[in-house]
């Protein structure tokens, strides 16, 4: 055995076991977000809509119904989210500080290419060309759509379904913790790894922080669950915000999820 200072360390068992680190699903998850296909703010608008249609209709067939599934995909500008934050928006005091700040040179070149692509649609329509005339109209509108867009934008999806609903108890596990819900006991026929909402939950706090909201009510129940809550991503448990039980004077049964994320409604939209 070798001895002094040349000498290999000596690594105990002890050592090895005490530099092991457990991660919990959901930091794993958030770590690797692509796999779920959350790999950029379109794809992953696209992605939140599916994964909660998707869990709705799932929810539905496990019923023995047909799926009634209401989306709404509203669009959030940076001022409005700063204001949901809490956070106050000022004035530009010098806009060439700014990456989209543009140029007299900058502001002329765009002004005659785009002064270009509208000729072009306007010898295609009096071609009749109604194909190519669309076409190039769509290009075009989406390059505008793309200029006009300064910085990041935000959405809110809410979906609704007619589903089976969510014992009020459970909720906050359902979905404020990966690997838990009944995608597990059943067999799953849609999604990716049973994920569904809490990957948007996932998704939503890592892009804007904000918690989602979640409204539940079972069949022939009196009370529709109502839950403001996000998820600890290092401990995977949930976090509740706000828990309420609101009168169900309609009889209604389903869920409702809503929740806020960044995304690109532009590259997606299609």
């Amino acid at each position: 055995e070798e001895t002094g200072p040349l000498a290999p360390p000596v690594v105990s068992r002890a050592t090895t076991t005490m530099a092991l680190k457990q991660r919990s699903p959901a930091e794993f998850f958030a770590e690797n977000k692509n796999i779920a296909g959350f790999d950029n703010p379109g794809k992953s608008l696209y992605t939140t809509v599916r994964e909660l249609v998707e869990n709705g209709v799932d929810s539905a067939e496990g019923m023995g119904c047909l799926p009634w599934i209401q989306v709404t995909v509203e669009e959030i500008s940076k001022a409005r989210f700063n204001t949901i934050m809490g956070l106050d928006e000022f004035e530009r005091t010098d806009e060439a500080l700014y990456h989209d700040f543009e140029t007299k040179k900058q502001k002329d070149k765009r002004e005659a290419k785009e002064a270009v692509e509208r000729e072009k649609i306007r010898i295609l329509e009096e071609k009749q060309n109604v194909k190519g005339a669309e076409a190039a109209k769509t290009t075009f509108l989406k390059s505008v759509s793309a200029r006009k867009r300064k910085g990041t934008m935000y959405y809110k999806v809410t979906v609704k379904d007619n589903g089976s609903g969510m014992p009020h108890e459970h909720i906050p596990d359902m979905l404020g913790k990966v690997l838990s819900g009944t995608k597990y006991s059943l067999k799953q026929t849609r999604g990716k790894f049973g994920l569904g909402a809490k990957m948007a939950l996932i998704w939503s706090k890592m892009s804007t922080g904000l918690p989602f909201t979640i409204k539940s009510a079972q069949e022939k129940r009196k009370f529709i669950s109502s839950f403001v809550l996000d998820i600890d991503m290092y401990k995977n448990v949930p976090h509740v915000h706000k828990e309420e039980k609101l009168p169900n004077d309609k009889s209604w049964r389903g869920s409702e999820i809503a929740v806020t994320i960044e995304g690109d409604w532009v590259a997606y939209r299609s």
